[in-house]
């Protein structure tokens, strides 16, 4: 062990790791979703990939939201001669998508496509309702899924298909009740979704069989209480029910939607871990809810559900299906700041410290292969967008300024010193990424300046990562040439041993 003494403090670098790409976590995606910037403001999408191209961004969601997309969405009847397999079919309405992957892929970013609800009324089991999230008919959700992996192919790097089913915004009915109590109400939303994601699935696979497609787009959080169609159904939850699993894991086969019930093949499961204005490593306490400090949780469910057989990896086949883990992408996950959200916004400087942290815990966990923020930019604050459900996470205000955690995005930089232990993982990332000498500088509190603690190159990635010793109250940070800007610094990390 190697003992280094700057500035009055004993630093021992107890290892380095030169990360490689068999490492967790190693060469783990950085996204982003903002499908306002992208498809909802004419002009918007060029610029915007351009800006996520330079800060590293590897991949970008586009929602597809099936009825925007479709003719007559409105009408409880299919307009004549409309033909929803064929995408050139007469009233389909591509404009805003095609400029969004023209833009991504002109500046190197996968795009996955979320193909989603809500439908056109026709597309409806039951039009006469007008509501455009009940019952979905899988054949029409089919027929435009074909639509769309007809027409952009190989363009797509990945699919996801239908947003959060566990919330009614997006799939109703979520439960079935016969009567007034809450033993009256069965989950019904996780049978719906998994009809249409079988078809969804299988049409995709038809036609590009090695573009992987991912299950869940799972919200956080369900209701508390059971109350029908419009009480949303806690993350865990559902996925038990989707794969046919009682609470304690042991096969339902006696449910009238699970009796003849054949294991679910997707290639990842999807995510939206938000957790609101809560730090990253604290739990809601929540039953059956995954929020980002309880990804564990999402992964151990799975994993039984997959050991019963409700589950299977479709990026394998024969016995692989049944044992290899399914992957985890975080293709959403973002912290509401307060300006512009009174309501549910954290402190400017807490969003920053959040998304850093998260973005750790992210790295250092196997299973997680992508982390995408969520938003680039602010949703509109007015009351008809927050009875919209808009958000304030961006790393930038709704006109364009910068929140502290915009600086922040380019070089993450974290220290994770545990309770009762000296042993600290000094982790960061340098985007867009690629070998960069990164010098780690330390220094104890009380004291004028900051002396050198470890030179290191990052992976392909960007990534780097070692331990030292902590012995007293320390303030880390690094920094590194970045072409165009020179020397850049990021922020500073503290940690006392406790």
């Amino acid at each position: 062990m190697t003992r280094i003494i700057f500035a009055g403090v004993a630093v021992a670098v107890a290892s380095l790791t030169l990360i490689s790409s068999a490492s967790a976590g190693a060469l783990m995606k950085i996204g982003v979703a903002d499908d306002r910037l992208m498809q909802r403001l004419p002009g918007r999408a060029a610029s915007t990939a351009a800006a996520w191209q330079q800060r590293g961004v590897k991949q970008s969601r586009l929602t597809l939201v099936w009825g925007l997309i479709a003719p007559a969405s409105s009408s409880v009847k299919k307009p004549t001669g409309f033909n929803p397999r064929d995408h050139q079919s007469a009233g389909y309405d591509w404009n805003s998508v095609d400029a969004a992957v023209a833009a991504l892929r002109a500046h190197s970013i996968s795009i996955e496509f979320l193909v989603t609800t809500p439908a056109p009324i026709w597309a409806s089991k039951v039009p006469s309702r007008r509501e455009p999230t009940y019952r979905p008919n899988p054949i029409e959700f089919g027929d435009f899924v074909h639509a769309v992996a007809s027409r952009y192919g190989t363009k797509v790097a990945s699919y996801a298909l239908i947003n959060e089913p566990n919330l009614w915004q997006w799939l109703t009915p979520q439960w079935s009740c016969t009567g007034a109590t809450e033993g009256s109400c069965r989950a019904v939303s996780p049978a719906i979704y998994r009809e249409l994601f079988r078809i969804g699935y299988s049409e995709i696979k038809a036609l590009t069989p090695r573009v992987p497609v991912w299950g869940g787009s799972l919200a956080p959080l369900g209701s508390v209480t059971r109350q029908g169609a419009r009480s949303s159904i806690g993350p865990l939850y559902f996925l038990r029910r989707l794969g046919c699993v009682k609470e304690n894991f042991t096969r339902d086969r006696t449910s009238s939607d699970c009796r003849s019930f054949k294991p679910l093949s997707l290639d990842a499961i999807a995510h939206h871990p938000h957790s609101s204005w809560h730090a990253p490593t604290q739990s809601n306490n929540v039953p059956d809810s995954v929020t980002i400090g309880t990804i564990p949780r999402l992964t151990e469910t799975v994993d039984k559900i997959q050991a019963r057989g409700g589950l299977r990896n479709g990026s394998f086949s024969g016995a692989d299906a049944a044992r290899r883990p399914l992957d985890v992408q975080i293709d959403e996950f973002g912290i509401q700041t307060n300006p512009p959200d009174a309501w549910s916004g954290v402190s400017l400087v807490k969003q920053s410290d959040y998304l850093q942290e998260a973005a750790f815990m992210m790295w250092r966990n196997p299973r997680i292969k992508l982390f995408s923020q969520y938003l680039w930019h602010d949703e509109p604050l007015d009351k008809l967008s927050i009875t919209a459900g808009s958000w304030q996470s961006g790393l930038y205000f709704e006109d364009g300024e910068a929140k502290p955690a915009a600086a922040a995005f380019a070089n993450p930089f974290w220290v994770d010193l545990p309770r009762r232990s000296r042993k600290a993982t000094i982790w960061g990332q340098v985007r867009p990424g690629g070998p960069v000498t990164v010098k780690v500088q330390s220094r104890t509190v009380g004291r004028a300046r900051y002396a050198a603690l470890r030179t290191v190159r990052t992976n392909r990635a960007g990534y780097f990562s070692f331990q030292a010793v902590v012995n007293t109250k320390t303030a880390f940070r690094f920094y590194y040439d970045s072409d165009g800007y020179g020397a850049v610094t990021s922020s500073v990390r503290t940690v006392k041993p406790r």
